[in-house]
C-alpha cells in the first residue's frame, strides 16, 4: 500500500506547473526543516520527515543551479568523460576566491534559487575550503535550498567534522546529500570507478551516517549505487553496508543503466539507456538548467555530459556578463534546436532528453 501511494503521489507531482512546482519544493522543505527541531525529542516525527524528504527531491524542478567548486576527481569512472578529458586541454582547478565572489553576486538574480554543488566532472570535497565556500553561498538570502553531490573518497574524520559544524550551522537550506558508490563489493567499485577505494568510502559513510546519528542532524541523505552490466541492486545488503548506525533519513536508489550521446565512447562491462529517437523538435529542459563551472564559465548545464572535450556550444558566457546577456544565450541556443533544429554537440543522440515545459 505504501508503494502505491507514493507512485500515485509522483505522477501527481510531476503534473504541477513550474511554479506551483517551486512552490511546493520550498514549502516542504522548510516543513522539514520546523519539523527538525522538535524530533531531537520527539522520534514519532521520522515518517513525517522521510515524506517531505521525498515529496522536496521530486519537485526539484528544472531551473536549479549546479555550482562547481572544482573540476578535479580522485576517480576515473567508466561512466563519464573525465578520463577523456584528462587527455585534453581542459585546465583542471579549484574555483578562486575571486571567482567565488563574482558567482555569488550573480546568483543573486535567481531568485528561490535551489543549488546543486555537483560538478560537471570531478568531486567537491577536493577543494581546499569546499565547507567555507559552500557556507558562504548558503548565507545568501535568493538560495531557499541546497544539495550536495560527492564520491565521499576524502570523506575522512576530519572532513566529517567539518561537514557536521556545516550541517549543524546552517538553516536547513542544506536539504539532501548524495553518495555516488560503485556497487556492492570492493571488485565492483574497482571496475566502475577504477579506484580501489570501497572500503574507504563505506567506512566514511558510516562514520559520517554516525555523527549525524549522534547530534541529532537531520538531513536526507541518499546513496546512490552504481552496477554493473546484468547487476541486480540488492536493498538489504547496501543497508547492511553503508547504514550501520541505522541513520532514519537515509535513502537508497541505483543504476543499472547509463546515458549516452553520439560523441562519448561507450564500455562494454556497462548497460546503457536505449537509443530512443523522438522527434526532438522542442529544446531538451536541462538546458534550463545553469552551472558555474569553476573557472568562471557559466554554462547550460543539460548533464554530467553537457561539456563534451573540445566542445563549448552550451557554454552561456563567464561571470563578467550581465545575466541579461546569460540569458540571451541561453535563448539562442533553445531557439536555434526549436526553430533551425540546431541541435548542440552534447545533445545530438543523447539518452537523457526530456522534453522542455511550456512548448
Amino acid at each position: 500500500m505504501k508503494r502505491k501511494i507514493k507512485i500515485v503521489l509522483e505522477l501527481l507531482l510531476r503534473r504541477l506547473p513550474e511554479r506551483l512546482e517551486i512552490m511546493v519544493s520550498l514549502f516542504f522543505n522548510r516543513l522539514k526543516s520546523r519539523l527538525a527541531g522538535p524530533y531531537k525529542r520527539h522520534a514519532f516525527l521520522k515518517p513525517f520527515i522521510r515524506l517531505c524528504d521525498f515529496i522536496v527531491v521530486r519537485t526539484n524542478g528544472d531551473r536549479f543551479i549546479e555550482f562547481e567548486l572544482t573540476n578535479i576527481c580522485n576517480a576515473q569512472c567508466v561512466f563519464c568523460p573525465y578520463p577523456d578529458m584528462l587527455r585534453t586541454e581542459k585546465k583542471f582547478m579549484n574555483m578562486s576566491e575571486q571567482v567565488l565572489d563574482k558567482t555569488i553576486r550573480k546568483i543573486s538574480g535567481f531568485k528561490d534559487a535551489l543549488i546543486s554543488f555537483t560538478p560537471t566532472t570531478g568531486d567537491t570535497l577536493l577543494h581546499p575550503d569546499w565547507d567555507h565556500y559552500i557556507a558562504r553561498v548558503l548565507e545568501q538570502k535568493s538560495i531557499s535550498k541546497a544539495t550536495m553531490f560527492t564520491n565521499a573518497i576524502k570523506l575522512d574524520d576530519a572532513y566529517a567534522e567539518r561537514f557536521v559544524r556545516l550541517l549543524s550551522e546552517d538553516e536547513g537550506k542544506m536539504s539532501q546529500v548524495y553518495f555516488s558508490v560503485g556497487g556492492l563489493d570492493a571488485e565492483t567499485y574497482k571496475a566502475l570507478y577504477k579506484v580501489d577505494r570501497f572500503d574507504l568510502v563505506r567506512n566514511n559513510i558510516n562514520g559520517f551516517l554516525k555523527r549525524l546519528t549522534e547530534n541529532r542532524i537531520v538531513t536526507g541523505i541518499h546513496i546512490h549505487v552504481k552496477l554493473l552490466k546484468g547487476m541486480e541492486f540488492d536493498a538489504v545488503r547496501a543497508s547492511q553496508l553503508f547504514n550501520v548506525h541505522d541513520y532514519p533519513f537515509v535513502y537508497f536508489s541505483y543504476s543499472d543503466r547509463y546515458f549516452s550521446n553520439d560523441g562519448y565512447k561507450r564500455n562494454a562491462i556497462i548497460d546503457y539507456y536505449p537509443v530512443d529517437e523522438p522527434v526532438k523538435q522542442h529544446a531538451c529542459a536541462y538546458l534550463l538548467k545553469t552551472r558555474f563551472a569553476a573557472d568562471g564559465g557559466i554554462w547550460a548545464d543539460g548533464c554530467v555530459i553537457s561539456e563534451m572535450p573540445g566542445d563549448s556550444s552550451l557554454r552561456l558566457g563567464d561571470v563578467d556578463d550581465s545575466h541579461d546577456v546569460i540569458e540571451e544565450a541561453r535563448k539562442r541556443i533553445i531557439d536555434n534546436w526549436e526553430q533551425r533544429q540546431i541541435i548542440p554537440k552534447p545533445c545530438q543522440g543523447c539518452t537523457v532528453y526530456r522534453c522542455r515545459r511550456g512548448v
